[in-house]
């Protein structure tokens, strides 16, 4: 029972994971009436992410607030999830401190045996690792 809905959560997210940054210039963005619910994040100073789920990434955009948006629900993925922002993914330098961090895939992706993860000694080496779209702390749970 475990693995089925493990599947179906795998399936879930492998249809949703465009990682999108809004504009930082203070524009406002023209907005179509269109349903393609979004995760939008915000991430505050002390390290942690607020995500709350818009429409489409225009009216998560329009908000002000929101740094850039996962496709999907926010309730889609684990709550602990700590989406890897554009930058982080972009990182070419990180620290040695170590905070193991469990690195979970994007669809683009394929795993043998689900869930596509790769363990990481700190998160900034994890959201920089190709095609990591969030992190959870600590090591990633044995198959």
């Amino acid at each position: 029972m475990n693995k089925l809905l493990l599947i179906a959560a795998l399936f879930c997210l492998a249809t949703a994971q465009t990682v999108q940054e809004c504009p930082t210039d203070g524009s406002v963005l023209e907005c179509v009436i269109q349903d393609s619910p979004v995760c939008g994040i915000r991430s505050l100073t002390n390290g942690k992410q607020i995500k709350e789920t818009f429409a489409n990434y225009c009216a998560a955009c329009n908000v002000g607030k929101v740094e850039y948006t996962v496709s999907g629900k926010c309730e889609s993925y684990p709550a602990q999830a700590q989406f890897c922002s554009p930058a982080q993914s972009n990182a070419e330098i990180c620290t040695m401190i170590y905070d193991p961090q469990c690195g979970y895939f994007n669809q683009q992706v394929n795993c043998l045996v689900p869930p596509c993860n790769i363990d990481q000694y700190n998160r900034c080496k994890t959201c920089s690792t190709q095609n990591v779209l969030y992190t959870i702390k600590g090591k990633c749970p044995s198959h």
